[in-house]
């Protein structure tokens, strides 16, 4: 063999038997680093390194590092962030029918979520999500349910409510449903509500234990009505273009990271909230709860809006989610 050749063939062979280079990606998300989403996002790169065995890197950034939700969400549209965690309302501008989370008192408990996130329902969603925006959904995680603080009186019936200055998502489904239980709602950004709530530019925040916790609204709020009003996941994305690059074999270990990821942080959220309604009270929330006749009676006030925006999302998607819970309440 001539010479050139043979080194062709060595330099070849040792590429060939030489591991792929790691490659590195960056997940990004909001909530700080010791809330459910920083712990499972740190499960998740470490359940992706060891089943690539160390092909891939993840490195995760925590309280907005990166950017706002829709920042990141854009970002990762483009290609420049890899992986991201958000909340599901923020999808609602590129695909409707996200907000099938944000109809209101429509989800009972977590059996009932769960069967709509992991069934036919999630499925549809990431599937209409890849081929509207190139963001590949990877899993469903827990963002809870959403209950209602303030800084002005107690909460127990709708008429309660009524004229609450109340921060919402920027959102059109958000606005019908507070604007139908008596109150102004007022968009703004998460990163704004802290100080608003502290100087009085709105009165009330809806959110979930585990935001209310973590961004220490007991320091400048005083009431909190356990309303559980609108449940809302927070899903797992990934870039398309970052998705692609991957061979079959390191695609699979990060669906199943994804899956592994979704459980761990879950249970991880829904313990945590159990036990966090009992520190928020020792932090000096006064926490009411409404009878089960005060959430009908809010329930009646937003049927219209049920109605309205089950048309939006499509009936025959909302069904669906109607037929997958009442599988599981049998």
């Amino acid at each position: 063999m001539k010479p050139f050749l043979l080194t062709a063939a060595i330099v070849g062979g040792l590429l060939a038997a030489a591991p792929a280079m790691a490659q590195n990606a960056r997940l990004g998300y909001v909530p700080t680093e010791d809330h459910p989403v920083g712990e499972a996002s740190r499960f998740f790169a470490k359940a992706v390194a060891e089943k690539t065995n160390g092909r891939i890197n993840i490195d995760t950034f925590g309280n907005g590092v990166l950017g706002s939700e829709p920042e990141m969400q854009a970002s990762v549209q483009a290609g420049f962030i890899d992986i991201m965690v958000g909340p599901t309302p923020n999808l609602v501008g590129v695909v409707p029918e996200f907000m099938i989370y944000d109809l209101p008192f429509f989800y009972k408990d977590f059996d009932a979520v769960d069967a709509v996130m992991d069934g036919e329902v999630g499925e549809q969603l990431f599937a209409q999500l890849e081929k509207a925006t190139g963001i590949v959904g990877l899993a469903w995680w827990d963002n809870g349910f959403r209950h209602m603080t303030n800084g002005i009186r107690p909460v127990n019936t709708v008429e309660d409510m009524a004229g609450l200055n109340i921060r919402v998502i920027p959102n059109p489904l958000f606005l019908a449903t507070w604007s139908a239980l008596g109150t102004n709602p007022t968009p703004l950004p998460w990163p704004e509500l802290y100080s608003a709530l502290e100087n009085g530019a709105v009165d009330a925040q809806e959110t979930p234990y585990a935001l209310i916790y973590t961004a220490r609204f007991y320091e400048v709020q005083k009431h909190l009505a356990k309303t559980g009003h609108v449940y809302t996941p927070f899903v797992l994305l990934a870039s398309q273009k970052w998705f692609a690059s991957l061979s079959d074999e390191d695609k699979a270990a990060v669906m199943e990271a994804a899956k592994e990821s979704a459980a761990f942080q879950r249970d991880l959220s829904r313990k945590a909230a159990e036990d966090l309604e009992k520190e928020l009270e020792e932090k000096g929330f006064q926490i009411t709860r409404p009878t089960p006749e005060a959430l009908s009676a809010m329930t009646e006030r937003v049927a219209p809006v049920v109605a309205e925006y089950s048309e939006k999302i499509g009936t025959e998607l909302v069904e669906k989610a109607r037929a997958a819970m009442a599988a599981v309440a049998e």
